[in-house]
């Protein structure tokens, strides 16, 4: 027994300390053998955040709406700082003052505050600053400090104008990702493409550029740029604004748009928001309203009726209807919105004094199969799909879903809604000779190289009436804005304005709101040569005397109509009317029109 403990005391060191050498060589030869898997510390990948594209007017570079600032943030790691560094024997490990002020000096920090920060090393990732400098990124990421000081790379949205074009430009979240507007329905294309770093580092954690593995450079996200006039815009918003003060209305949205391509000059909508706050703001500040609400548009639809009604031959601008309610087959039309009464009236009056009667029984007598159809072409109850999220279809229900009393109600605008967009499309095409053009607010997409990317720009969307119509209907809506007509208020000395207003009862809760009105007067001007659509709507949420279009939303068509013609430099087609003129409030206007550089 005795010998064998003394042999089992004998052999175990031996057996023991030959196992850890078999260990120790076994940890060496792999280590030779893959030393990159076993010595993962020393390899490190960084991605760098490609540049998001920015946002301009078509008019170039030189009219930036939206752009990204890249900026970095710094925090400071004593601990890191100090083990990276090289100490004598005897020496404290701390990093030298000549290290803590380049720190200081490279991002504007005082040097007292950098001292204690490198002091405290129970506190570890301390903020140091936030710099938009390059050349303070190059000091610090490129030298030996990088160890110590931890560098997360940002991007700050800046919105030029602040709260002008809220409702196009959007905004974007804390991730940088679009949350509205242009920045959402182009998120991908404005994100671009990350590049990434891989490399090894030494034991002091400093980048071995000699062995950088992967270094590949961010590709910035392309260049929106918009067809909106940044003048154009301004004014609108300004007048926008004034109406809504003005006459009492809860909200308001407005467009201007070229008569003959479809491009959107302007488009606003009241209340706004500020793009940076958009996740604080208020929902309804935020909506789209040119785009994302449906509203029963009223009398406006009247000129739709009127032009399927002639372009069928089924009547001419002189063709005479009774104004008589007791007629059985019309079940009883609204009372009638008409600013004159006779026994009959002829179509051309009818638009002008904007008679229900006549247009309900005018649309009975289309049949609401053709009326439909019509109104299909003109684009409602489809998107026109503008290059903007939100945009809603408005409501048209199919034909033979109409009961009789819809059949009389959809040709004077009730029944059916519409998008502000729909609506200013439909009159463009009576403005463009009865071709209607695609709304597109995107002239073109640039991408990194310069080039164009995506199909974008003027498109043509087919003839809705002939020319003979729509000229025909220009000409009837002559009467609207001048003395006698339902908007005179709108009116303009020196230029024709073919338009029409509408004044839709409100539809809350699917029932409608007795008193609460949506006033819009939408017009094409010069009616004689078209150069601009322009709409204006004024929702009021609570009665007012300025409730009908014509008195609430035709002055500020004429306000924003009257600016906008002087800084295109469209000429007057009736200038002996400014040559006699001495209006008072047509120069103040004339004065307040501002061009912005």
């Amino acid at each position: 027994m005795f010998m064998r403990g003394e042999s089992v005391r004998f052999w175990l060191p031996i057996i023991l300390l030959a196992g850890m050498g078999a260990c120790s060589s076994y940890k060496l030869i792999d280590a030779h053998v893959s030393p990159e898997v076993k010595a993962p510390d020393y390899t490190f990948t960084r991605d760098l955040k490609a540049n998001r594209g920015s946002i301009y007017s078509s008019f170039g570079k030189s009219y930036p709406f939206a752009k990204s600032v890249p900026y970095w943030e710094y925090h400071l790691d004593p601990v890191s700082l100090t083990n990276a560094l090289v100490r004598r024997r005897g020496e404290p490990r701390r990093p030298p003052l000549a290290i803590m002020k380049t720190i200081a000096d490279a991002l504007g920090v005082d040097f007292a505050a950098v001292k204690r920060m490198s002091a405290n090393t129970k506190n570890r990732y301390q903020f140091l600053a936030l710099s938009s400098d390059p050349d303070a990124y190059r000091t610090i990421a490129d030298s030996s400090l990088v160890a110590g000081v931890a560098i997360n790379d940002k991007q700050v949205r800046q919105y030029i104008h602040g709260r002008r074009l809220c409702h196009v430009l959007g905004s974007v979240n804390d991730a940088n990702v679009g949350s509205a507007g242009i920045e959402q329905y182009f998120n991908r294309e404005l994100t671009g493409t990350p590049g990434k770093i891989k490399g090894m580092r030494d034991a002091r954690r400093r980048e071995l550029y000699d062995k950088r593995i992967t270094s590949v450079d961010p590709i910035p996200g392309a260049d929106i740029y918009l067809t909106i006039d940044p003048n154009i815009q301004f004014e609108t918003e300004r007048h926008l604004k004034w109406g809504v003060a003005e006459y009492g209305a809860g909200a308001g949205w407005g467009i201007v748009m070229n008569a003959k391509t479809g491009a959107i000059l302007s488009m606003a909508s009241y209340p706004d928001f500020e793009p940076i706050k958009f996740g604080k703001s208020d929902p309804e500040a935020t909506m789209n309203r040119t785009i994302a609400w449906n509203y029963e548009p009223g009398s406006v639809m009247k000129v739709i009726t009127a032009a399927a009604a002639i372009d069928m031959g089924r009547v001419t601008p002189s063709t005479r209807y009774r104004t008589n309610r007791d007629d059985d087959r019309y079940f009883r039309l609204p009372g009638d919105g008409s600013h004159k009464w006779e026994p009959t009236m002829t179509i051309k009056d009818a638009i002008v004094h904007s008679s229900n009667i006549v247009i309900g029984k005018l649309g009975y007598d289309i049949g609401p199969k053709r009326l439909w159809e019509y109104m299909r072409k003109f684009g409602f109850g489809a998107k026109t799909h503008i290059e903007l999220p939100g945009e809603q279809y408005g409501i048209l229900p199919h034909w033979k879903r109409w009961d009789k009393v819809k059949w009389s109600r959809a040709p004077i605008g009730q029944g059916v809604s519409v998008t502000a967009i729909q609506l200013i499309s439909a009159y463009q095409a009576l403005a463009n000779d009865g071709v209607r053009m695609k709304p597109y607010i995107v002239e073109k997409v640039v991408d990194a190289n310069g080039l164009s990317i995506g199909d974008y720009g003027l498109k043509t969307l087919g003839s809705v009436v002939s020319a003979s119509t729509a000229r025909k209907m220009r000409e009837m809506m002559l009467g609207v804005a001048a003395p006698g007509g339902t908007a005179r208020r709108a009116a303009i000395k020196g230029y024709s304005i073919a338009g029409k207003t509408g004044t839709a009862e409100k539809v809350i809760n699917g029932q409608y709101a007795h008193g609460l009105y949506v006033a819009t007067f939408c017009g094409i001007v010069p009616a004689t040569a078209p150069e601009l659509v322009i709409l204006i709507s004024l929702d009021f949420n609570a009665k007012t005397r300025y409730h009908q279009g014509g008195n609430s939303a035709g002055p500020v068509f004429k306000r924003l109509a009257l600016t906008a013609l002087r800084y295109l430099e469209v000429a007057p087609d009736k200038p002996e009317e400014i040559e006699d003129s001495d209006d008072d409030e047509y120069e103040s206007i004339k004065s307040s029109a501002l061009n912005l550089p």
